[in-house]
């Protein structure tokens, strides 16, 4: 068992930031547009952004909290990027012809996401990868299956919670909220079901690519802390 270096030469790690940063941000494009089943909505972000917390699982099973949740401040970074040029762009000249219309009536309220984004994605995904990796110490690496449910289940509520209220609350009424995060949530636990073998076999995959399987022992779980090297009370470890 040794000492895990943060270093540079991953195989996988900058793939999957690119990939967690690119749905999230193809969420962000489609979260007014919902789809009716019957007497329910989802909403087209809530079907996709199931992969983003199947890809955070991973990372932080394979690479522990520190690097799987630096993510999340990237992720925040390029939303709120995404979502100023998105909305500025959306809101001027929106006169000049029907096309700007249209941007600017879909996207007018954009910004919301943005404030959304920064109260959601850090709550949720530090949730997430705290779950992982402290019951990863406690079940001794043993019941991805159960590690990956409880914080997908928890962390998902949380997001829908923050989130939707504040991103759709200028597009929906208070029972239509209701309905879409109650909905979109049963939706979102199916959804981890059914990606949970492609989870196992992934992470599997990944840590023989990569050589290790990291545990987090003793480290600071401060979100912001993330980036900073590790103190000598520390020690993360990868078999």
């Amino acid at each position: 068992m040794n000492r895990l270096i943060y270093k540079n030469d991953f195989k996988l790690y900058e793939l999957f930031v690119g990939l967690t940063v690119t749905i999230m941000i193809t969420c962000d494009t489609l979260v007014y547009k919902t789809f009716d089943f019957y007497s329910v909505k989802i909403t087209a972000s809530g079907i996709i952004f199931s992969l983003c917390y199947l890809l955070s699982a991973v990372t932080t099973e394979v690479y522990g909290y520190k690097l799987g949740t630096r993510i999340v401040w990237v992720i925040v970074l390029c939303q709120s990027f995404f979502v100023i040029l998105v909305n500025l762009c959306s809101i001027y000249q929106v006169d000049n012809n029907h096309i700007s219309e249209t941007y600017q009536s879909l996207f007018g309220d954009f910004w919301r996401v943005m404030l959304g984004t920064w109260i959601s994605v850090p709550a949720s995904y530090f949730c997430n990868g705290y779950i992982i990796s402290r019951l990863k110490i406690y079940f001794k690496g043993r019941l991805f299956l159960v590690r990956y449910m409880l914080s997908a289940m928890i962390a998902q509520g949380i997001l829908l919670i923050t989130a939707y209220p504040i991103s759709l609350s200028s597009k929906y009424s208070f029972f239509e909220l209701i309905n879409i995060i109650s909905t979109t949530w049963s939706y979102k636990v199916i959804m981890s079901t059914l990606l949970l073998p492609i989870g196992i076999l992934l992470a599997r995959k990944v840590k023989k690519i990569e050589k290790i399987d990291t545990f987090d022992y003793n480290i600071s779980y401060n979100p912001f802390n993330v980036f900073k090297q590790s103190s000598e009370n520390e020690s993360n470890t990868a078999h």
